[in-house]
C-alpha cells in the first residue's frame, strides 16, 4: 500500500494537510512517505490526461481513510489523486476556525479553485461537503461519488434510537466539546480507534493491521491537540443540521449538474441503507450501488470491489475509460429479483435505462494491502 506524498497547502490562510498519489507510470513518481511544505497549487501533479480526483473524509476521519484506494485510483484513471484533511481533523490545524460544514465546504472550494476541476469522492460527512461544493460550483467538479454519505434519516426505527441519542450532546456546543473530550480520555487512542472501526466496518478484520496501527498513532498524536474535541463537536452538530436542512436540495442540484454515484454498504450501522434507497428514489438522476456484506467505509473494507464499481461508473458517466480497459463494461444487466448479490445497481441516464439491476463483483472482499 503506497502511503502517498504528504504536502501542506495554503488555502485561505489554512495550512491544509494533504496526501497525493500519481500514476505509477508517471516518470516523476511520488516518493513513499515524502513530505513537502509548500504553498504550491497542487498536492499531486496532474497526469498527462489532466484528470484529477479529490478525496474527502468523514466525521472523525482523515486522509488515512483513503489509503487502500489512493494509488489504485491514480493508476486506473491515470489521475492525480489528492486526499485532504479537513479543518480540525487529521493534521489540518486551524484552532481559530470553527470546524463547521460550511467552513470546510469553503475550504474544499478554495482548494479546487487552485488545482482546477476534479472528480470528488466523499465518504460520510465528506459526501455532504462534496454535494454542497458541486451544487454551488459545478464548474469545479467533473463527477461526484458519494460513499455512504450522511443522509436524511426519515423515520428512525426504535432499534436506532440509542445510536441517535448518542449524538444529542453535540447539539449543545459546550456540552458536546466536553463529552467528546471526556470519551477520548476515558478510552485512550487504541480503544478509541477500535471502537470506531467496530462501528464503521462490518468486519474490522478485513482492515490491514498496519493501517490500524497508523490510525492509532495518529489518534495518540491528536490527543495533544486542544482544539480536537471542539472541532469534532462543531462538525457533528452542523452535519446533523445540514442533513436535516439543505442537503436534499443540494443533492438535487448537484446530481442534475454532474454525474453522481451513491455507493452504500448494505451493512452500514451508521447510515441505514434504507436511507440510501430512499434518496435514490427522491433523486432519479443519482446512480445507486449497494454493496452486500460491507459497512460504512467500502473503500477501507473492500477496496477492490469498491474500485470495480467506481471504474464502471466513471467509464460510463464520463466516457473516459481507465487505462488498460476497453471502455464501458458490457456486463449483462438483469432486473434485480431481491436475491443476495455482491452489488446491486439502480441505473439511470441517457442510453442506460432506469431499471434496477444486479451484478456480481469480480473480486471478493479483501483486506486492503
Amino acid at each position: 500500500m503506497n502511503p502517498g506524498r504528504v504536502q501542506y497547502l495554503e488555502i485561505d490562510g489554512v495550512r491544509m494537510h494533504t496526501v497525493g498519489w500519481a500514476p505509477a507510470t508517471d516518470a516523476s513518481g511520488i516518493p513513499d512517505a515524502a513530505t513537502t511544505d509548500a504553498a504550491t497549487p497542487a498536492a499531486a501533479t496532474p497526469a498527462a490526461g489532466g484528470r484529477q480526483i479529490l478525496l474527502v473524509h468523514g466525521l472523525g476521519a482523515n486522509t488515512l481513510s483513503w489509503q487502500p484506494v489512493g494509488q489504485l485510483l491514480a493508476d486506473r484513471f491515470d489521475a492525480a489523486v489528492t486526499a485532504v484533511d479537513l479543518i480540525g481533523f487529521g493534521r489540518t490545524r486551524a484552532p481559530e476556525r470553527r470546524a463547521t460544514i460550511a467552513t470546510n465546504r469553503d475550504l474544499v472550494l478554495g482548494l479546487l479553485e487552485q488545482i482546477g476541476p476534479a472528480t470528488i469522492f466523499g465518504n460520510s460527512m465528506g459526501g455532504v461537503i462534496g454535494t454542497g461544493v458541486t451544487a454551488r460550483r459545478p464548474d469545479l467538479v467533473d463527477a461526484l461519488v458519494l460513499v455512504n454519505p450522511a443522509l436524511p434519516w426519515g423515520r428512525v426505527p426504535p432499534s436506532s434510537w440509542v445510536r441517535v441519542a448518542r449524538y444529542m450532546p453535540v447539539m449543545m456546543p459546550s456540552l458536546g466539546r466536553r463529552t467528546v473530550s471526556a470519551r477520548a480520555r476515558m478510552l485512550g487512542p487504541e480503544r478509541l480507534v477500535d471502537l470506531s472501526l467496530g462501528v464503521t466496518l462490518h468486519d474490522p478484520e478485513r482492515l490491514d493491521p498496519d493501517l490500524r496501527r497508523r490510525l492509532v498513532l495518529l489518534a495518540a498524536e491528536r490527543f495533544a491537540y486542544p482544539e480536537a474535541a471542539a472541532a469534532y463537536a462543531d462538525a457533528a452538530r452542523t452535519l446533523i443540521q445540514e442533513v436535516a436542512g439543505d442537503f436534499d436540495a443540494d443533492l438535487a442540484v448537484a446530481a442534475a449538474a454532474r454525474p453522481t454515484l451513491l455507493v452504500h454498504g448494505a451493512e452500514d450501522a451508521l447510515v441505514s441503507v434504507a436511507f440510501a434507497r430512499a434518496a435514490a428514489v427522491r433523486h432519479g438522476t443519482v446512480d445507486l450501488c449497494v454493496l452486500d456484506g460491507v459497512g460504512h467505509a467500502p473503500q477501507l473494507e473492500a477496496p477492490e470491489r469498491f474500485m470495480a464499481i467506481v471504474e464502471r461508473f466513471l467509464d460510463e458517466a464520463c466516457g473516459v475509460p481507465a487505462p488498460g480497459h476497453g471502455g464501458p463494461s458490457d456486463e449483462r444487466m438483469e432486473p434485480h429479483d431481491g436475491s443476495d448479490s455482491r452489488a446491486t445497481w439502480r441505473t439511470r441516464g441517457p442510453g442506460r435505462g432506469s431499471a434496477a439491476a444486479s451484478s456480481a463483483s469480480p473480486s471478493a472482499p479483501s483486506s486492503p494491502s
